[in-house]
């Protein structure tokens, strides 16, 4: 009984060891882009890096958030999406398309500005259920709208 019991409590201390820094609900994805250009996608958003856009291989990550990670003062139609390595800047704009849910209010796509966190609405076009927007640098972005 003493060893079903010391089994019993290392299967326990081994599952809540074993935790991690993003939710259960996360998704991450990362992708080396080179000179040539490239795309990666993750919860149905994609990032399409145009010919020339970074100038040496880059190894990009890209992880979708839950809806409550936007920031207080604004509504969410999407999940958040973190890009990295953040501030990594582009010779020409990188296309990024985001699913949202449109609830037939006003959207936007808004991206942080990098080292302040703070959001800038960078506008957008809606095709479908997705909104496209092109950016200069890496950082993080959703779908929606100030309240």
């Amino acid at each position: 009984m003493k060893s079903c019991n010391l089994l019993f409590a290392f299967a326990l201390t081994v599952v809540s060891c074993g935790s991690s820094s993003s939710s259960p609900t996360d998704a991450i994805v990362t992708k080396q882009i080179g000179p040539d250009g490239g795309v990666i996608e993750v919860e149905g958003a994609v990032v399409t890096f145009p010919e020339g856009a970074v100038a040496s291989p880059t190894t990009v990550t890209i992880s979708a958030r839950e809806k409550s990670a936007v920031p207080v003062g604004y509504v969410a139609l999407s999940r958040v999406f973190e890009c990295e390595p953040s501030g990594t800047s582009f010779a020409r704009p990188v296309e990024m398309r985001m699913p949202f849910t449109d609830d037939g209010g006003p959207a936007s796509l808004f991206w942080s500005t990098g080292a302040d966190r703070a959001f800038r609405d960078v506008g957008g076009r809606v095709e479908g259920k997705t909104m496209v927007a092109t950016v200069q640098h890496f950082s993080s972005g959703f779908v929606g709208r100030k309240l």
